[in-house]
């Protein structure tokens, strides 16, 4: 089941900013060079997953399904459900 689209903003207005979460090419022009340390741990194909490529149609396609609960209506449907 696909949930209805909870805003009626065009999907084609939004603009996902795509970034990388640890920019080592940054860092190392920045006087910080964790190559070695990276290297040593073996993390760099870990860090290497957070940068892989981002879905923007299925960012776009969650964002115009969320939805915001106030705590008192988060409260309520727990009660309600338990």
């Amino acid at each position: 089941m696909i949930k209805p689209k909870t805003m009626v903003i065009p999907i084609e207005s939004f603009d996902v900013q795509v970034e990388s979460p640890v920019d080592f090419a940054s860092l190392k022009r920045n006087g910080m060079n964790l190559d070695a340390l990276m290297e040593a741990q073996r993390l760099f194909d870990y860090f290497r997953m957070f940068n892989e490529p981002t879905y923007v149609n299925l960012v776009k396609d969650f964002w115009v399904r969320a939805e915001v609960y106030d705590q008192e209506a988060e409260k309520l449907e727990e009660t309600q459900a338990v």
